[in-house]
């Protein structure tokens, strides 16, 4: 389950990435049976075919759980929530027959092998099948039937009939974005786990992944990164063939047409009450460098900007319109404005800058003179997209048709 929640992770922590309503399958389905025994609170919830996938993927190899002989139930369909209760705390909930049947065998074994482990189980019934419930709390299994009594449960949670329109009836993971600091506390490189955690809830609502791809599902609102970034249009990409030696992790966003592009993300500021702000470290920027941080961008006719973290620091790369040659690493005259211009996750350590024809880096200077360019680019690097978020092991490429992850493959 750290696997998949930190994919989750890294995808919003780089760029925020998608819009409930472009890209997803568009097929809606009935609401999963099992989903009805899921507590409305629950902080994920996996949707499986078959259970021992559904463990494999969200199951700690240390969970008590993992002891128990699921027999025949090992190919039954399955839902996994994952529930806080002061600690995270996963919660089986296996379709075991239809409603009134006689109990199976192996539920049966399953309830008194629980039981001989002091772990909370139920068998209850639903509308059309009965659900068996394992957990290694008492408590959440309390609170599960408890749900189900009063037919609450996390289909009733704020814009859950949202992630329904998304699911396509293959196994899918769906997290609640403001959860996430409770299921991974990694950080993304330099990034601490709190930014990165504060980043995600904010960015959307819910995230659904589902067979290789990702679908963040949220309300039509200006206030979400996901659903600036789905504004704006994809734009191509040159970043691969100038893909740093060392590099550990890179954000990048294709800028494309400039002034729809600053208009779009001024309206999310300002959707977020941050807009003031952001026009105040502007100003204060032009009366210390002399410059306008927007003339300074539409001079230089931006059009892609990428966060390189390093293990020595983070660069930040700036392609412009034009190829300039290098005079060497000299003092940055504009600190600051590339953080100012684009967000929080740019180097604020920008003391330095140093050409290299169309691109313009910023950073240390020590990180500046062992700079090394073409080191080799990820093989799955789009052409063009909205977004590109590459990590040493994953990489998520947004285009217009969807947000695929990948292995990353350099």
């Amino acid at each position: 389950m750290r696997k998949c929640v930190l994919i989750l992770l890294i995808a919003f922590s780089c760029a925020g990435l998608h819009s409930c309503a472009e890209g997803a399958p568009g097929v809606s389905q009935e609401a999963p049976e099992l989903l009805k025994a899921v507590p409305s609170d629950a902080l994920c919830v996996g949707l499986f075919g078959r259970l021992d996938h559904g463990m494999e993927q969200m199951i700690d190899s240390l969970s008590a759980l993992r002891s128990l002989d699921y027999g025949k139930l090992s190919r039954s369909r399955a839902a996994i929530a994952l529930c806080d209760i002061g600690s995270v705390c996963p919660l089986l909930i296996i379709e075991a027959g239809k409603a009134g049947a006689d109990t199976l065998e192996s539920v049966r074994s399953l309830l008194d092998m629980a039981d001989t482990l002091k772990l909370g189980a139920a068998l209850l019934e639903l509308d059309t099948h009965d659900a068996l419930l394992l957990s290694e709390s008492s408590t959440v299994i309390t609170i599960a039937r408890r749900h189900v009594a009063s037919e609450s449960s996390i289909l009733d949670a704020p814009d859950f009939p949202l992630v329904l329109d998304v699911l396509t009836g293959a196994d899918a993971i769906v997290l609640r974005n403001r959860g996430a600091n409770r299921l991974q506390r990694a950080g993304f490189g330099p990034l601490s786990p709190k930014t990165v955690a504060a980043f995600v809830r904010d960015a959307a609502e819910w995230t659904v992944l589902s067979g290789g791809r990702l679908w963040p599902v949220c309300p039509d609102s200006d206030r979400y990164f996901t659903n600036f970034i789905a504004s704006v249009p994809e734009a191509p990409s040159k970043f691969a063939a100038s893909f740093p030696e060392g590099a550990v992790a890179v954000v990048d966003l294709p800028v494309g047409e400039l002034k729809e592009w600053r208009s779009a993300y001024e309206g999310w500021l300002d959707a977020r009450i941050e807009l003031e702000s952001y026009q105040k470290r502007l100003d204060v920027l032009k009366k210390s460098a002399g410059k306008d941080p927007l003339n300074w961008e539409k001079e230089l006719g931006v059009k892609e900007v990428s966060c390189v973290m390093m293990p020595e620091g983070t660069l930040n790369m700036v392609r412009t319109a034009k190829s300039v040659s290098s005079d060497g690493v000299q003092v940055n005259p504009y600190k600051g404005f590339v953080r100012a211009l684009y967000g929080s996750l740019f180097n604020p350590a920008d003391s330095c800058c140093v050409r290299s024809g169309v691109w313009l880096i910023s950073g240390e200077r020590a990180l500046l003179d062992s700079l090394k360019l073409g080191g080799g680019r990820p093989s799955s690097w789009p052409a063009a997209a909205k977004v590109v978020a590459w990590s040493e092991d994953n990489q998520i490429n947004w285009t217009k048709e969807n947000i695929k992850i990948w292995n990353s493959n350099r």
